[in-house]
């Protein structure tokens, strides 16, 4: 493998070709950085860039967002996971870090952008539905009413899965009922404590 070193402006830039061949090109595709102050770091960058792609390191350049990215993660996890599971990382997904961060391009995020975004959370509160809240508003209506609606039929009122508004009848029925929910990131989501 062969690279080569050029300036750009005040800057250079290093360029090689992939070891391997791009499935949908048929040809090696071309892998540049730019931006080292110097030709010497960005011959040493070049190489260290040169020893990674031989190992099959390389990471190439994506537009990818990190609203796609959840759209893909969800889409691959759902036959794995528990249906309420699914629909609650779904649910906290674009209630509190699309909302944010969902347009930015997954390769440039980084740690300040993540403890900005968690922050921020701290600060505004909660803003994902209750569904608890909400099956235990409709169960409350429905026996008030004498009748005995169908899981199904609690599902589709309050937007939630067959298997949460079982188990929320369920403690219902028990006598356990929902406490009012405050306006809080849940910070258990980050292992923190609230004490």
């Amino acid at each position: 493998m062969k690279g080569s070193v050029y300036q750009r402006g005040r800057t250079w830039t290093y360029r090689f070709l992939a070891p391997e061949k791009d499935s949908a090109t048929g040809q090696n595709p071309s892998i540049s950085k730019g931006g080292f102050p110097t030709e010497k770091e960005a011959w040493k960058a070049c190489r260290e860039a040169m020893r990674d792609a031989d190992r099959g390191r390389v990471v190439r350049s994506s537009t990818r967002t990190v609203a796609q990215f959840f759209d893909e993660w969800l889409a691959a996890i759902e036959p794995t996971v528990d249906a309420t599971t699914w629909q609650n990382w779904r649910d906290y997904a674009h209630a509190y870090v699309l909302p944010r961060i969902g347009e930015e391009r997954l390769q440039r995020l980084n740690e300040p952008q993540l403890l900005k975004l968690y922050g921020t959370l701290l600060a505004e509160g909660r803003v994902k539905r209750d569904r608890n809240g909400a099956i235990y508003a409709f169960w409350s209506e429905q026996e008030a009413r004498g009748a005995s609606p169908t899981p199904r039929q609690f599902a589709a009122a309050c937007d939630t899965t067959i298997h949460a508004a079982r188990a929320a009848v369920r403690r219902f029925n028990a006598g356990i009922v929902p406490k009012p929910i405050p306006p809080a990131w849940p910070p258990s989501l980050f292992g923190t404590s609230t004490r």
